[in-house]
């Protein structure tokens, strides 16, 4: 009877020393947080393994992450799957029809999700910058060519066609107004002008026409020579050869001719002001939309998805490498609570620890019976 009991006892103080040893044992790892100190002198086993070891933990699983996990190839490999730019089409397909068919105007949006106030003159005096430098950079760079060769062919060719017009336009504003009693008088006043210098002369030609006016005698033959076909062949050769001239002259000598700064602001102001971007501000984004809606989605999204997976996969080595992947994560194992992170190992593995803990008792129990039984034979 007192040999079965001192097995027995044997067994169950083995079996408890071995599970109590495994179950400490497993606490250590994470237990005590930190150095416990008797006086001057440092608790041994303290702090835990894990606390411990923290930052050697940190360093190790970066560079575990980097190295084997998070690597290039493997991004790659998934990014270059069909269904996963699939998948990402059709995100992007679904976003960006939501944005497409809401109801908010461009200038709310701007405001909304990025902060820009004064959305119409903003737009308008960059706009207009941009329009002013673009025309003076571009005659800048035209300064050494011939007119001809800077403005289109068609504008060139369309001016020459419009001379005989513009010859015509003149010569009946010519006519009418000698016509007119305006113009009878400033010829009259001219004539007269004319002659009171010459001194003599007003009296001879007086003389020649007796009591009629002079005016009244050169006005029609004016009239005569402004609606003669020679007047019309001479001034249109006249006006063809100036054209031409002009336009073979030097952008730079053209220009030096007007005022540019003055022009190119003025015309830059002109088209900006005459820009409908106020409408276009204040009109919802599925108004806007609707005649490029399924373009946009259906053709554009899917070529811009493929475009941009293209681009991030070719710069994906560089990318890794500036996001230092393997500091992130040392810095986040660092500041991890260590509370949360045995509650989490704990929680994933329950079972096996306490399959080791009664894996303990087993051989505490196993070893406690050999030695019962050594006890007995000796």
């Amino acid at each position: 009877m007192n040999m079965w009991l001192t097995l027995t006892i044997m067994v169950v103080v083995g079996a408890f020393i071995g599970g109590l040893t495994n179950s400490i044992a497993i606490r250590m790892l994470f237990r005590p947080f930190n150095t416990l100190y008797i006086g001057k002198f440092r608790v041994p086993f303290t702090p835990g393994l894990i606390p411990k070891r923290r930052h050697q933990l940190a360093v190790q699983l970066g560079e575990t992450v980097t190295n084997h996990l998070l690597t290039a190839e493997g991004v790659q490999a998934k990014i270059n799957d069909t269904g996963f730019q699939s998948e990402m089409t059709e995100l992007v397909q679904g976003e960006v029809k939501r944005f497409l068919q809401s109801d908010i105007t461009l200038k709310e949006l701007l405001k909304k999700d990025f902060g820009v106030d004064d959305v119409q003159n903003r737009i308008q005096t960059t706009t207009e910058t941009w329009l002013a430098n673009r025309m003076k950079r571009m005659l800048e760079e035209s300064n050494s060519k011939e007119m001809k060769d800077v403005l289109p062919e068609k504008f060139v060719a369309a001016g020459e066609e419009k001379l005989p017009e513009v010859v015509d336009w003149l010569l009946n504003r010519g006519v009418l107004y000698l016509e007119s009693t305006e113009g009878r008088k400033a010829l009259a006043s001219g004539i007269d002008a004319f002659l009171m210098d010459k001194g003599m002369l007003v009296n001879m030609v007086s003389m020649f026409f007796g009591n009629v006016s002079i005016a009244e005698k050169v006005q029609p033959e004016l009239i005569k020579f402004l609606k003669h076909e020679n007047t019309r062949e001479t001034l249109l050769k006249l006006l063809q050869q100036e054209y031409r001239g002009f336009m073979e002259k030097r952008m730079g000598e053209a220009v030096a001719l007007l005022n540019m700064p003055d022009i190119t602001a003025g015309l830059a102001k002109e088209v900006t002001q005459r820009l409908p971007i106020e409408e276009y501000l204040n009109t919802p984004v599925n108004t806007l939309s609707e005649t490029f809606e399924n373009w946009l989605i259906d053709e554009l999204t899917p070529k811009a998805v493929a475009a941009g997976l293209d681009l991030f996969v070719a710069r994906l080595d560089v990318l890794l490498e500036k996001m230092h992947l393997a500091k992130i994560v040392e810095e986040q194992v660092e500041t991890f609570s260590l509370e949360r992170l045995e509650e989490i190992i704990i929680s994933i593995a329950k079972s096996e620890l306490k399959m080791i803990t009664w894996l303990g008792a087993l051989l505490g129990g196993i070893i406690g019976l050999f030695q019962g039984i050594l006890v007995l034979f000796l």
